[in-house]
């Protein structure tokens, strides 16, 4: 056994999963939503035995290595690795692709530039004004270790000179992100600017964003600025914060939405830990499928002025759209921001998350608000504004509760709302999901076929594969394939396996069988194997029927050709096949 086959045999993917995504026993399976698609019905499906998961709908599936390439965004050397310390195994040196070798040093100077932005803050005289700063906006000396804060000298090339030192080729400096080009040199990105690093989930330093020190910074570009993006840093993906706050945002069930790294620190600071910041008002799709993996809810505490209101709304959709319940936060209107309030007034964060919105409430309230309700063109206005995010709501009966609401809002008849929300209904939404292509239809007996061996496999009837007599009925050429396999199989294995069965199945046969065998889970058996004997009953006839078909065919070709010798024993066969037919109907 290899070292990726011994992993695997160690990992418990059960366990692996649930730590991300709750799991529901299902039989001998256990059940979820897909964390790869949106869908309100669990079809995603993790199987003890086989250790492996599957989505029947989306029909992503995989090993323990697979689920951490897709949920993780891990490469596969980066999975491998995570699941050798969590089992135990030591890994042997293996080749990098040079790919590997360059994100790892990017990884590695974002660590080494986040220590010396920490250490010039908190032990250099060098950081004292920015010290102070951070202290005015009552951030402790607590925060500013848990969350790494930096602070980056006024105009130096203090970046690229360490780097060098530290062996660092200029093509890594360069694309760190981390230098400006200065005539023949370098000039640092963030000079003169408090530095927040940009973790990812994982807790590695994947960027940084630099803000501008009151009074004290001499840069006159904008309040913040954020590293570029990069192989290891996609502005779209992170979520400012989430590296610690997701254990509390898992536990809660629910994580706050702010726009910057002050909101999330001062409320972290004030005990309210399942913040996360958006890094201004751009929520993406990205972004939403992340927080989806270890939230239910998500609560939109952003500024309610004109740009944070067009916030609310794009965010509503896309979060939405992958199945969390989205809920807006009113902060005091004095306050104009989560920080501001939390230096403030902390006493009332509590109740402020504990009487939030639903958000289409929400954008029904605040257009009500715009525009008069009693007036022609105010009713018009309220529409457009309303609807397209309405007709998008995936639950139908909420869809519908917003509608009557809106139609009572405007004092109209719901057939008027609905008619116009039909026409909106056409209007481009601001999230746009992958369209899955739809399933090829299949015949009855491929039908009767796959439940056939569905049957077998949920009464684990290992023996029915010992008997050949039936293998020809099997006409799908995949499951005959895996029939006779079986068969072969069985005869060396006293006590057949799952997990043993599939070790050893050809790669092209596993995806036909992990779909049937996921299904045996929850299929309903007999211990006199009545059904088994019903299926295949019917398959019998769904194969007569396709003989007697056949020979018609033929019949009506030999009688072209004037073949009367052919015709007659054509029919001869048609008659005996029609009679086991006949037989097997009345059975």
């Amino acid at each position: 056994m290899d070292q990726i086959e011994e992993i695997k045999a160690k990992v418990d993917i059960v366990n692996l999963i649930s730590e991300s995504i709750p799991l529901k026993k299902a039989g001998r399976n256990f059940k979820a939503n897909c964390p790869f698609h949106s869908e309100k019905t669990a079809s995603f499906m993790v199987s003890p035995e086989m250790q492996i998961f599957k989505c029947f709908g989306c029909n992503l599936g995989g090993d323990a290595i697979k689920f951490l390439q897709l949920y993780e965004k891990m490469d596969f050397w980066e999975a491998v690795e995570f699941l050798a310390k969590r089992t135990g195994v030591k890994l042997v040196h293996r080749q990098l692709t040079r790919e590997d070798v360059f994100r790892n040093k990017l990884y590695q100077i974002n660590s080494l530039i986040s220590e010396f932005y920490h250490f010039l803050l908190t032990k250099h005289k060098i950081g004292e004004k920015a010290m102070e700063y951070l202290s005015s906006r009552g951030i402790g000396n607590q925060m500013i270790n848990e969350f790494k804060l930096g602070f980056a000298p006024e105009g130096t090339d203090a970046i690229a000179g360490l780097l060098k030192k530290k062996g660092y080729s200029t093509e890594e400096i360069e694309n760190s992100g981390l230098v400006l080009p200065r005539g023949s040199g370098y000039r640092d990105r963030f000079f003169g600017r408090i530095i927040f690093p940009l973790f990812n989930h994982r807790g590695l330093v994947a960027g940084f964003s630099g803000r501008v020190i009151p009074g004290l910074s001499s840069s006159d570009g904008p309040k913040y600025i954020n590293s570029p993006e990069t192989q290891i840093y996609h502005k779209s993906e992170n979520l400012y914060g989430l590296w610690l706050t997701k254990q509390e945002i898992r536990e809660k069930k629910e994580a706050i939405m702010v726009e910057g790294e002050f909101d999330v620190i001062s409320a972290y600071q004030k005990g309210l830990k399942n913040t996360v910041a958006i890094k201004g008002t751009a929520f993406t799709e990205e972004q939403a499928k992340l927080i989806a993996r270890f939230a239910e809810t998500a609560i939109l505490a952003l500024d309610t002025d004109s740009a944070g209101s067009e916030a609310i709304k794009r965010s509503s959709q896309i979060a939405d759209a992958v199945g969390l319940d989205v809920r807006v936060a009113a902060l005091p209107k004095k306050f104009k921001d989560l920080d501001e309030l939390a230096r403030n007034k902390p006493e009332l964060l509590e109740k402020v998350f504990l009487k939030t919105t639903p958000v289409w409430d929400f954008l029904i309230n605040l257009s009500l608000k715009k525009n008069d309700a009693r007036d022609p063109a105010g009713k018009r206005r309220i529409l457009l504004e309303i609807l397209p995010f309405l007709v998008q709501i995936e639950n139908e009966v909420i869809k519908n509760f917003y509608f009557q609401k809106l139609a009572d809002a405007l004092g109209v008849g719901l057939e008027s709302v609905l008619m116009e929300a039909q026409k909106a209904k056409t209007a481009k939404s601001v999230f746009s999901g992958p369209v899955l292509p739809p399933r090829q239809p299949t015949s009855r007996r491929d039908l009767l076929e796959r439940q056939f061996l569905i049957l077998i496999f949920a009464a684990r009837d290992w023996q029915r594969f010992k008997d050949k007599s039936w293998f020809g009925l099997i006409s799908d050429s995949l499951l005959k394939r895996i029939v006779v396999f079986a068969g072969k199989f069985v005869k060396k294995k006293k006590e057949p396996e799952i997990a043993s069965f599939l070790a050893v199945l050809p790669a092209e046969l596993k995806k036909g069988f992990e779909e049937i065998y996921f299904k045996s889970a929850e299929a309903k058996t007999d211990s006199e194997g009545k059904e088994i004997k019903k299926v295949f009953l019917e398959i019998e006839k769904e194969s007569l029927k396709g003989r007697l078909s056949k020979l018609s065919g033929s019949i009506s070709q030999m009688e072209k050709q004037g073949e009367k010798e052919k015709i007659k024993k054509l029919e001869n066969e048609f008659v005996e096949i029609g009679h086991r037919l006949s037989v097997l109907e009345n059975e």
